[in-house]
């Protein structure tokens, strides 16, 4: 067996547009602008590549805005997605009972060689939520997604919450194993599930998608972004 390229997929597709995106990064930084203005003028300093991730995330928010039911985000990390959902939340349904709800455990990554990787800070996370007014809208679960699960199904709080919008952006094969199916029967009829790795080099996500997900469930993607890399609507 030959392959004409032994480089991973992100590699080999991306990765002259990353090496020279990076380096144009590290020369904005030079030009001396204020921490004001990286947040204030932010479209300034954003690559095309973020965006379309963020835009990908909106046309996902406006296909389940009118269904009745809540946001989750599984993978939370800092919390960018989750806290731009709940800013849409905030937007377009200021008087809707729908909440932004964070699933992480805060401990990072412990896959392969990203142990360690993506440490976020609960207390963070929280206070962000606070100082921008965001309580209303926004929830962070901490917890172990692999052993609490269930027994966040049967809390007398939530355990009656269904989703119409849920992105899977974890990439750990033991936690997706327990959240996509537990999800996906939580989404509601014509809900969106999105898969930030789907048909990657994390093929652990394409397998367990496609065992837990109805078989005539097509996979769709946004041509223009990057990630997510897939999204399904639930029939």
């Amino acid at each position: 067996m030959k392959h004409s390229s032994n480089e991973d997929m992100h590699q080999r597709v991306f990765g002259e547009l990353d090496e020279s995106y990076f380096n144009g990064v590290e020369k904005v930084k030079k030009l001396g602008f204020s921490e004001d203005e990286y947040i204030t003028q932010w479209p300034l300093f954003a690559g095309s590549v973020n965006i379309a991730r963020y835009l990908a995330i909106y046309e996902s928010f406006k296909m389940v805005q009118n269904l009745s039911g809540h946001y989750a985000d599984v993978g939370t990390w800092n919390g960018a997605g989750f806290i731009y959902v709940a800013k849409l939340c905030k937007i377009f349904e200021p008087h809707t009972t729908s909440q932004v709800h964070a699933f992480d455990w805060f401990e990072g990554s412990t896959r392969g060689n990203e142990e360690g990787h993506y440490i976020g800070s609960y207390e963070k996370l929280v206070e962000l939520v606070r100082l921008q007014k965001l309580s209303n809208k926004a929830v962070v679960h901490k917890i172990n997604l692999i052993e609490e699960i269930q027994k966040f199904s049967n809390d007398p709080i939530y355990k009656s919450i269904y989703y119409k919008y849920v992105f899977m952006d974890c990439g750990i094969e033991d936690v997706l194993k327990e959240t996509v199916p537990f999800f996906w029967d939580r989404l509601l009829s014509g809900g969106v599930m999105l898969f930030d790795h789907f048909s990657s080099d994390i093929m652990c996500e394409t397998e367990i998608v496609r065992e837990y997900l109805p078989k005539h469930v097509n996979i769709k993607q946004f041509a223009f972004a990057r990630q997510p890399m897939g999204y399904a609507i639930k029939p």
